[in-house]
């Protein structure tokens, strides 16, 4: 099997758990700060990554992610997800902007090419006979 086709195979299985990943804390009342998994099922995203076994995968995307939504540096997922600052729009924003990455780099660039037109040459003239 080529290379492309594992690292193809690597990021489609990377966006399956994402969406399980999203699946979990998809709305408010099961997302939470500071519990992987609190006493009422609510997680972090870190719990969700670990529910999914998805943090090997998705940790480095996900950070690349946080930066380009918030604009700001993490240490870790879970120091994202418990700032004061961070709402669970914020994170499924996150989510989705992985999302978007992973696809991104799943799509293989267009080839480029140079037209130029093909080189044309008039074929001699047949010379016909009379007779």
């Amino acid at each position: 099997m080529p290379v492309d086709d594992d690292r193809f195979c690597e990021r489609n299985n990377a966006l399956e758990k994402l969406d399980k990943v999203i699946a979990l804390i998809a709305t408010e009342d099961r997302w939470c700060k500071f519990f992987a998994l609190s006493s009422d099922g609510r997680r972090c995203l870190w719990g969700a990554l670990w529910a999914e076994d998805a943090a090997p995968a998705l940790e480095a995307p996900i950070l690349q992610a946080v930066a380009q939504v918030t604009g700001g540096r993490y240490e870790s997922i879970d120091a994202f997800n418990d700032h004061p600052a961070t709402t669970h729009a914020t994170v499924l924003a996150v989510l989705h902007r992985t999302r978007q990455n992973l696809r991104m780099a799943m799509s293989p660039s267009a080839p480029r090419y140079r037209w130029s037109p093909e080189s044309f040459a008039w074929p001699a003239p047949l010379e016909v006979g009379l007779a």
